[in-house]
C-alpha cells in the first residue's frame, strides 16, 4: 500500500474534487500537524466545508496526523515555503510519496530525491488500481480542473482515457 504524505493544498483539492475518501480508503494517508492546522483549524474559521470533511477522516482514523514532536527537529528545506510544505518536507520518510500541487515545492523536493505526485495524478492511480471508475475519475478531474495547471489536467485526462 502506498504511503502518502499530503501538503495542505493537495489535501484540500482532493476534498473539493470529492476523491479524498477513495484515497483514504485505499492508501496509508498522513498529514503533519501543521497541515492539519492549515486545512482544518484555519479552514473551520473560514467555514470551509472541506475542513469538516478532512477532520472527519482524521477522527475515524483514515488520515493520520503526525505530531510536531516527530519532525520539528529535522532538516528544513533550504528554500522558503509555507508551514505546510516545510513540515511535509521535514516529516517525509523514505518509502512514502509526497502529494503536492505546488510546482516550486515539487521541483525542490525532486532535487532532494524525494518522490511526489500531484492530486490529479492520484485520480489516475485510483483508476489504474480499479478503485475508481473512468466515469467517476472524469467527474473528479472536472471538479479539480479550476485548481490545477492546464497541462496537468490534459495529461491526466488523456491517461484516464474514455
Amino acid at each position: 500500500m502506498y504511503k502518502l504524505l499530503f501538503d495542505s493544498d493537495a489535501l484540500i483539492k482532493a476534498s473539493k474534487a470529492e476523491f479524498l475518501g477513495k484515497i483514504a480508503e485505499n492508501f496509508d494517508v498522513s498529514i503533519t500537524e501543521d497541515v492539519y492546522n492549515e486545512a482544518v483549524k484555519e479552514g473551520k474559521k473560514g467555514f470551509y466545508q472541506d475542513a469538516d470533511k478532512i477532520e472527519n477522516f482524521v477522527n475515524v482514523g483514515r488520515i493520520r496526523v503526525i505530531s510536531k514532536r516527530h519532525y520539528k527537529e529535522k532538516k528544513l528545506p533550504e528554500k522558503n515555503f509555507g508551514e505546510g510544505e516545510k513540515s511535509t518536507f521535514q516529516a517525509h520518510k523514505k518509502g512514502s510519496l509526497i502529494v503536492s500541487d505546488d510546482l516550486s515545492f515539487t521541483s525542490y523536493i525532486k532535487k532532494e530525491d524525494i518522490k511526489s505526485l500531484s492530486s490529479a495524478h492520484l485520480i489516475y492511480v485510483l483508476v489504474k488500481k480499479k478503485k475508481l471508475s473512468k466515469g467517476d475519475a472524469h467527474y473528479c478531474l472536472e471538479k479539480l480542473r479550476p485548481y490545477i495547471r492546464k497541462e496537468v489536467y490534459k495529461s491526466v485526462k488523456t491517461d484516464i482515457g474514455e
